[in-house]
């Protein structure tokens, strides 16, 4: 006997058909399926499925939710228009991507990919930076850039690109893809200098130039590299 949408709703996961495309969802962490399930489950008691209509990107959304937002660089072509469309569809879905953070909490993040010293009596031992949190983190500062509301327009624009020229600056962490798009999205949202523009062309590399970054990354786009299955372990429950 299959079970109404209201049992559904009461398991971790929610089955729901988006599309041509069926999903199990943590609807708890998408207010706007959230809703709908529950707004279904009431117009309907006695359906058995949860069916909505496309929506654009949905797949790559609910896998950044699922795995973390890094892998929207990984799943998506270096094209600014595809991440204006997620961007967009994270907003309808009310999902709070910034998860209140401004922009210094973002940059905070950027920089945890870094190792640091820290002092124990007459030692210093190194803290392994936080590679999977810093991408995340480059996630949020493109969707700032996209739908970011700025009160000071100059004062912003510096940090702002403060923050994309380290990302930029530190391609061990981030991704060809993930650099372009962000350069880009800045380079759409404010007015770059000249001395600007020269501060982010010292960064790319001959190879990034032509298509060699993008072959390089469409090899290895789903592999978590050893940083990020050392993060992903010691942020877990486990750990």
């Amino acid at each position: 006997m299959e079970s109404s949408i209201s049992n559904e709703m009461n398991q971790s996961e929610t089955a729901i058909k988006i599309g041509d495309k069926h999903y199990d969802v943590e609807v708890s962490q998408v207010p706007y399926l959230a809703s709908f399930a529950s707004f279904e489950a009431k117009a309907h008691p006695d359906a058995t499925h949860l069916v909505h209509g496309p929506i654009p990107l949905i797949d790559v959304a609910l896998k950044g939710i699922e795995l973390g937002y890094r892998h929207c660089f990984r799943s998506m072509p270096a094209e600014l228009s595809q991440h204006h469309i997620l961007s967009e569809t994270y907003d309808f879905l009310g999902v709070d991507v910034l998860d209140g953070q401004s922009l210094d909490d973002i940059f905070t993040e950027l920089k945890r990919c870094k190792i640091d010293l820290e002092p124990e009596y007459d030692y210093y031992f190194f803290i392994k930076g936080g590679k999977s949190k810093a991408r995340d983190a480059a996630y949020k500062l493109l969707y700032l850039l996209f739908l970011g509301d700025f009160e000071n327009e100059t004062k912003d624009a510096a940090k702002m690109f403060n923050a994309v020229l380290f990302v930029v600056s530190h391609s061990a962490t981030f991704k060809w893809r993930a650099r372009v798009v962000i350069r880009a999205a800045y380079e759409e949202r404010f007015v770059v200098s000249d001395k600007q523009s020269a501060r982010l062309d010292h960064w790319v590399k001959e190879e990034e130039r032509g298509n060699a970054g993008a072959a390089y990354e469409s090899s290895t786009t789903e592999v978590e590299s050893d940083d990020e299955l050392y993060d992903d372990y010691y942020n877990s429950d486990w750990s």
